[in-house]
């Protein structure tokens, strides 16, 4: 199997986030090009995403959508296989997961978002932080 690059980025000023599955072996996290993690794929997760792989990489042309337009809160999705010259998928969105590729490639997509989002937070967490109310007074 080959590498395949899952990719999300905003439209203003936010880090290009992205998931390469090298074979479904392998996956790697980066942002902004550079790699943040690195980890064996489970067999629950190649099991998964194997069969939608499968049907992807069968498609015989690429399915590229064209971004539409959007506002500045929208983001760009990529799906890309690394043996073709164009991406697979490129479609713009202002949800995630991004829909309007075919059922195949939207189940991918839910997929592989939900992965890169998993492996998002384990990195770095987010922490809810509690104001309390004598923290809003004014120092007197």
């Amino acid at each position: 199997m080959r590498m395949v690059t899952y990719e999300r980025n905003g439209r203003t000023n936010t880090a290009a986030q992205a998931l390469r599955l090298e074979g479904l072996k392998l996956l790697k996290v980066l942002e902004q090009g550079e790699v943040v993690t690195e980890r064996a794929l489970t067999a629950d997760e190649a099991q998964r995403l194997g069969p939608l792989l499968e049907a992807a990489g069968r498609d015989p042309a690429p399915a590229v959508m064209v971004p539409q337009g959007g506002g500045p809160e929208g983001l760009a999705v990529t799906l890309a296989f690394e043996d073709e010259e164009t991406p697979r998928v490129r479609l713009a969105t202002e949800r995630l997961p991004a829909r309007g590729a075919g059922p195949v490639y939207d189940a991918l997509l839910a997929e592989m978002d939900a992965l890169l989002t998993a492996e998002l937070h384990t990195r770095a967490p987010r922490h809810a932080h509690v104001v309390w109310p004598h923290e809003l007074r004014e120092e007197e």
